[in-house]
């Protein structure tokens, strides 16, 4: 047999070897969708993902020439490109949760005149899919449509985690790593935060992420009562406590039962 037909089978004889290819290849682009919009460098791509700089620039260069990446050519940074914009219009088709809760979530932001989310879950994350500002004059930004969290970390981030079977929620928090950055609450505070959702009824993320900023959430259910999103607002700390808290609570809660009865359940 050739150097070149040893190769090739050898190749196809690791499939572990191609499936981590593949891996590195969907966290990159998870990794870019998630950035600002001036996008990331190579050098953080490497560094976030434990990449070398070598296979992380191939990685790159690849998704740039299939177009699921564009490259600004002055910052030298990625951004999600045309054909990964394609892929979300088709999934959108699909899954269009944003589309049904876009008006939802609109008026949460005008009712209480803060900052409205609309949180899904991705594996152990919570991804933003949209984001509505109120007419307050300080605003909460912190968190950007298509941005991703630790299931848990944020007020919606933590009533998709919070309301999961208990099954599920061990095995997101088996998988939490507190310290892939410094300011993510420890497994324990995780814990407390869970157990005072379920029993209030609602996320409630104490200034974990910004000290003077908190944040409410609840969890959206189909009909067949799987949680499939959470609504969430965020506010100074000023604006979330005593009897507003619990009016804010209260809308939220009238949201989620809305946008519930509006998804058909899902396929057996």
């Amino acid at each position: 047999m050739s150097p070149a037909k040893s190769s090739a089978a050898a190749r196809d004889a690791d499939p572990v070897g191609g499936a981590q290819s593949i891996f590195r290849v969907l966290r990159i682009l998870k990794y870019v969708g998630a950035a600002p919009a001036r996008g990331v460098g190579l050098t953080d791509v490497a560094r976030d993902l434990g990449l070398t700089p070598p296979t992380a620039h191939r990685m790159l260069s690849a998704l740039l020439q299939e177009g699921f990446l564009a490259l600004n050519p002055k910052l030298k940074t990625y951004s999600l490109g045309r054909e990964s914009y394609i892929l979300g219009l088709a999934a959108e088709s699909r899954h269009g949760i944003k589309a049904i809760a876009e008006s939802a979530v609109l008026r949460l932001a005008q009712l209480t005149g803060d900052t409205s989310f609309l949180s899904v879950r991705s594996g152990h994350e919570a991804v933003c899919v949209d984001r509505k500002t109120g007419d307050f004059p300080i605003k909460i930004l912190t968190l950007e449509v298509g941005h991703r969290r630790p299931l848990g970390v944020g007020a919606g981030s933590l009533a998709l985690l919070a309301f999961l079977p208990n099954d599920d929620i061990e095995r997101v928090l088996a998988r939490y790593d507190a310290s892939a950055a410094p300011d993510l609450p420890s497994t324990a505070m995780l814990r407390e935060d869970i157990a005072a959702a379920r029993k209030n009824g609602y996320a409630l993320n104490p200034g974990r992420i910004i000290p003077d900023m908190l944040g409410v959430g609840v969890p959206v259910y189909d009909r067949e009562q799987h949680v499939v999103a959470a609504l969430s607002v965020a506010a100074i700390r000023s604006r979330l406590s005593g009897a507003r808290l619990q009016e804010v609570v209260a809308a939220l809660q009238r949201a989620a039962t809305e946008l519930g009865a509006e998804l058909a359940p899902r396929p057996a």
